[in-house]
């Protein structure tokens, strides 16, 4: 009887231990799945507040300068540069606050306070004009700082600042080939290449620079440098991204 009880309970206590171990390693797998989106999301967060701050505290961006003292004045956005950054930067990210590894779009609304009421009024916007959509969207994130946009001496309007910042394939994948292309110009990559990971299907729209998810929506990235790419088909790709002077990437896999 015992010799017949051990012989049950023995291949019952392994399958016991087997589903324990299984249940212990989904638990884990789920625990660092919910670590790195965590970690992400405040990578977002982190991200969008830096490129506010810089947007209007730099003067290489919007920040009102100083012709006396030369000084910047913190978030004190000049409506000249503001007005430059939404005609020359209506559908890219300008260079003084760009982010490679997400995509995002700004824009800044005057607020006009008459009794009791607030509402906008002057609005400016640049920055992507496209995001990534269906599976290669990861995430999103919306943020807003307070900032004034100086008129001249005696007019300055209260405003607020806004950042839409995602995080998907369409910006990964740009944002890797523009980091090569600008190290390319800055004469660091010229004679080297680098690579990045894909299993999105993407095509390249020569006439107007920009590299285009396949998906239901097409949605399409302006780039920095011009492209030698044949597309891709869903599926792992991994691809090797090399700068000709002056202008100029070879993508091939």
């Amino acid at each position: 009887m015992k010799g017949q009880l051990s012989y049950v309970i023995k291949p019952m206590s392994l399958l016991m231990v087997i589903i324990l171990l299984v249940f212990l390693y989904q638990s884990l797998n789920t625990y660092v799945g919910r670590e790195r989106a965590s970690q992400r999301t405040l990578n977002l967060a982190a991200d969008a507040t830096n490129i506010l701050l810089i947007l209007a505290n730099s003067a290489d961006c919007m920040a009102y300068k100083s012709p006396i003292t030369k000084g910047t004045y913190a978030n004190i956005v000049d409506v000249n540069k503001l007005e430059e950054f939404a005609r020359d930067y209506s559908d890219i990210e300008p260079e003084c606050a760009r982010n490679y590894e997400f995509g995002w779009r700004v824009t800044v609304k005057e607020i006009i306070k008459e009794d009791s009421k607030t509402s906008f009024g002057n609005e400016w916007s640049f920055g992507a004009a496209n995001f990534s959509t269906g599976n290669a969207f990861k995430n999103k994130i919306e943020f807003w700082l307070p900032v004034a946009v100086r008129y001249s001496q005696k007019i300055v309007r209260p405003a607020r600042m806004e950042i839409d910042l995602v995080d998907g394939e369409l910006e990964t994948i740009a944002g890797a080939l523009d980091w090569t292309c600008q190290m390319g110009k800055m004469g660091r990559m010229e004679k080297s290449s680098a690579g990045v990971y894909t299993s999105i299907g993407m095509s390249y729209d020569k006439e107007n620079n920009s590299l285009c998810l396949n998906t239901k929506i097409i949605t399409c990235r302006k780039l920095l440098c011009e492209m030698e790419f044949e597309g891709l088909s869903p599926g792992e790709h991994m691809l090797n991204l090399k700068f000709e002077a002056p202008n100029k990437l070879v993508v091939t896999e």
